[in-house]
């Protein structure tokens, strides 16, 4: 029945999507209005033209529907602030949002417990090791919902082997624990997803990358649309639209400098490099 509407729908009116779905993929989403159909061109509208009325999560906006999962368009709409999400036989949907949550590298939050599992080295750290391991985990972990259809994990892996998303990987005992993967242009990285099979591990990976990277001066780990607590715990943040698109446009045009990630955490002192960051920034301990 749904297949219907929606094939009746799109065949009135070729540009726009319009009707009313409710609960069409989620509870979370609610689809009421129009938005503009994306062509074969490599173009999304204005994300002032979003619609208000269609809505993700705690402020995603439908921005656009259609088009394809390209490497090409993915980069060209994560490079411009705007995500898709889609669900198995379903259309491809592309979202902007009124907010995003951030973490800037030199603000990074270290707790007491998070202290004395880096001071006693409790997990082994890798980057681009176990990509696919590491976005099945994530699919893994979210039992009702999960953006990453076979589709999207595909795409991912194709992204992968272009060199623009990389994985970091936690590892104890030599098994895979926790894992996060994202998105690297420039001084910016997206963190798309991440997992956990152990307390803490997953927190390992973020403050790891996020002192790592505030070595090499990057602006911005993107942690995208949805402000957790877990994420705000680490010292993330909530920015505005237009403050994250101009954050967005001075980073992504600042030069490369990981040539290699494979090598990022290679003969790294984690424990000396939290030491480093808290002289660098002015803390006297670490809460």
């Amino acid at each position: 029945m749904l297949k219907k509407i929606k094939f009746l729908l799109i065949t009135m009116d070729k540009r726009f999507f319009k009707g009313i779905f409710k609960a069409f993929y989620t509870r979370h989403l609610q689809y009421r209005g129009k938005a503009y159909c994306l062509t074969n061109e490599l173009y999304f509208p204005p994300h002032t033209s979003s619609n208000k009325n269609i809505r993700i999560g705690p402020a995603g906006e439908l921005l656009a529907i259609g088009g394809d999962l390209t490497p090409e368009r993915i980069i060209y709409a994560f490079k411009n602030g705007i995500y898709p999400s889609s669900l198995i036989n379903q259309p491809i949907l592309w979202w902007t949002s009124e907010i995003r949550c951030v973490l800037f590298p030199d603000q990074v939050h270290i707790s007491k417990v998070m202290w004395r599992l880096i001071k006693h080295n409790s997990f082994y750290l890798t980057v681009d090791r176990a990509f696919i391991d590491v976005v099945n985990g994530c699919t893994e972990s979210r039992e009702n919902y999960t953006w990453l259809t076979p589709e999207r994990r595909k795409s991912c892996c194709v992204l992968h082997d272009l060199g623009y998303k990389h994985s970091i990987e936690v590892w104890y005992n030599k098994k895979l624990v926790a894992g996060l993967f994202g998105f690297a242009f420039g001084s910016y990285f997206h963190i798309s997803s991440m997992f956990t099979r152990i307390n803490h591990a997953s927190k390992f990976a973020m403050i790891a990358l996020a002192i790592r990277l505030e070595e090499l001066n990057y602006a911005i780990l993107d942690c995208g649309t949805w402000p957790t607590d877990h994420l705000k715990s680490m010292g993330a943040v909530i920015i505005d639209r237009d403050q994250f698109l101009e954050l967005l446009d001075q980073s992504i045009k600042a030069p490369e400098v990981i040539e290699d990630w494979e090598s990022l955490f290679e003969d790294w002192d984690f424990c000396q490099a939290v030491k480093n960051h808290f002289v660098k920034n002015k803390h006297d301990t670490i809460s």
